[in-house]
């Protein structure tokens, strides 16, 4: 995301007369380690781990983009085939339709918010299965704002299937881009 950031710099300076495409840019790997989502039916879970880790990109910039694979990986008891993927660029100052739910020995720390109220910050969805990496492609405003902040906490709501305590999501060769 670092290379990202000079790179789109430097692309600022050619679109000053529209939306120009930007080069794309590798990205760090994320993975997610997932809760059970039988209980968070209308949920959307939020795990605490900035994604975007302070990487920020230039104002000019709009239509953020990632790209990449997707891989679900199972402790054997998992289901999951299908998510809905969520963005915000802080886990603070909350709306009264979120909570925080605490670590627990069986969950991690998680900010879980009612589904109907968070399609604002909604930027993808991701179709899986166990074992196999597939294409996902996100973007969105709630992406946009997220990258200008240079913090992204991801979100996840359980459309297909469920995931177990201890499954994971692993998130790979991800490229970014953007728009002038």
């Amino acid at each position: 995301m670092r290379r990202l950031l000079g790179l789109l710099a430097s692309t600022a300076l050619l679109g000053a007369c529209g939306l120009i495409p930007t080069p794309r840019v590798d990205v760090d790997d994320a993975s997610l380690t997932l809760p059970a989502s039988g209980p968070l039916t209308d949920k959307v879970v939020y795990l605490e781990r900035d994604a975007l880790a302070g990487n920020r990109i230039p104002a000019a910039l709009q239509q953020v983009t990632l790209d990449g694979l997707a891989t679900y990986r199972t402790t054997g008891l998992g289901t999951l085939r299908e998510a809905e993927l969520y963005v915000r660029p802080a886990l603070s100052a909350l709306p009264a339709t979120c909570t925080v739910s605490p670590a627990t020995p069986t969950a991690p720390r998680m900010v879980l918010c009612d589904a109907a109220f968070e399609g604002a910050q909604q930027i993808g969805r991701l179709n899986l299965q166990p074992g196999q990496a597939r294409p996902f492609s996100l973007g969105g405003p709630a992406l946009d704002e997220a990258a200008k902040a240079g913090h992204g906490y991801f979100g996840l709501r359980f459309t297909g299937g469920q995931s177990a305590f201890g499954d994971t999501l692993n998130l790979s060769s991800i490229t970014a881009r953007a728009r002038l």
